[in-house]
């Protein structure tokens, strides 16, 4: 499904996005805090985006990517939200994503929490981590694989470090990929059709192909002797 931009203003077009027991609470703090949210097509970079007030309008704004499921949509707000507590307390005084954040988020996800608006198993996943949640889901692979269960797609999600390495398969760009070792965090990938290598976070979600193993003879024509200079991919 496209989503286009859509800028929220009642209940009902929060429910499109949202859990409906969230609803209420959302539209509260939308209101108290003069905050103007929006829904946008998926962007690769980011899940969404906080920006403080210009001018003498007041508007605090937050963005939402619109293909999120309702979980993952709401922690995104909640993340956002809680940037707009730490700016009206400290301006741009603290670190973005500090312990002054991480406690306003940790807070806001509280209260959620007892409100009973996440499904069991996310909840408790949630509650084993208010202490300190990660800025970004992919940085935590528990919690990033739990909101995937609850994405509204027919086949379950694959992620990269699920398959084994030479597996061929196919990145969100559209492009073919051999998966090869693993660095620190990320792992190496030849790109099939520019013969570069690049480096993919753990969590991204492919698709294998048919295609499973590379011939050593294949291998060497990619190769061609040469070791490329490694690029962060945008599986992020």
């Amino acid at each position: 499904m496209t989503v286009e931009n859509k800028h929220i203003h009642s209940k009902e077009m929060l429910s499109k996005y949202f859990p409906e027991d969230s609803i209420d609470k959302v539209y509260e703090y939308i209101k108290r805090y003069n905050v103007s949210l929006t829904f946008t097509r998926k962007r690769l970079y980011k899940l969404g985006d906080y920006k403080s007030p210009s001018g003498k309008n007041g508007i605090h704004r937050i963005t939402v990517n619109g293909d999120l499921n309702p979980y993952s949509a709401l922690l995104v707000f909640l993340h956002e939200l809680s940037h707009l507590l730490v700016w009206n307390k400290h301006k741009n005084k603290v670190k973005p994503h500090g312990k002054e954040w991480k406690e306003a988020y940790g807070c806001i996800v509280r209260d959620f929490i007892e409100k009973n608006v996440f499904p069991f198993v996310l909840q408790k996943v949630l509650e084993k981590k208010l202490h300190n949640l990660k800025a970004s889901f992919s940085s935590d692979n528990e919690l990033f694989k739990t909101l995937s269960l609850y994405d509204d797609c027919k086949v379950k999600p694959v992620f990269l470090e699920e398959i084994p390495e030479k597996t061929i398969f196919l990145a969100k760009n559209g492009k073919k990929f051999i998966k090869q070792n693993k660095l620190r965090k990320r792992f190496r990938c030849l790109c099939l059709e520019n013969k570069r290598t690049y480096l993919f976070h753990p969590l991204a979600q492919i698709k294998t192909l048919n295609e499973k193993f590379v011939s050593r003879d294949v291998q060497k024509k990619i190769y061609n002797g040469n070791e490329r200079k490694y690029t962060d991919s945008c599986e992020e």
